[in-house]
């Protein structure tokens, strides 16, 4: 009993690893070799129990590994679908600025000129800047 439990728990510690690359073969492996060694040992140890737990083992294994991977399709799937329902309502707000800013006055986006009164200033050189006017031109 004690090694079929402590079979079951290293049966079940690939599920908890994050390795995603081996996950396929290490089920194979250990479901295969759970339910030969499960089946060994309900027979009362005869070699043919234990082929019998291997094959149940062996077909667990890929019947886990189908539902893993249509999840993990799934999950691809959703994904694939939220990313593209952001980014048709990126182009959503970008069409209404671009017809917010056309329908704008076309006094808003004129150029306005803004007069500036600049002092006397004195450059390191000693020359002496009279006071004067400029105009920018601003938006």
């Amino acid at each position: 009993m004690k090694t079929t439990l402590l079979l079951l728990i290293l049966t079940a510690l690939p599920f908890l690893s994050g390795c995603g690359t081996l996950r396929e073969p290490t089920t194979d492996v250990l479901l295969t070799g759970a339910g030969a060694t499960i089946g060994y040992e309900a027979s009362g140890k005869k070699i043919g129990g234990a082929a019998i737990g291997a094959g149940a083992g062996y077909i667990a294994s890929k019947i886990t590994n189908a539902q893993m991977n249509a999840a993990l399709s799934d999950a691809e799937q959703r994904g694939y679908d939220r990313a593209l329902n952001q980014a048709v309502k990126q182009q959503y707000w970008i069409i209404q600025n671009q017809q917010q800013r056309a329908n704008t006055p076309a006094a808003a986006t004129d150029a306005r000129y803004v007069t500036v009164t600049l002092p006397e200033t004195i450059l390191p050189d000693g020359t002496i800047l009279k006071p004067t006017t400029a105009t920018f031109r601003t938006q």
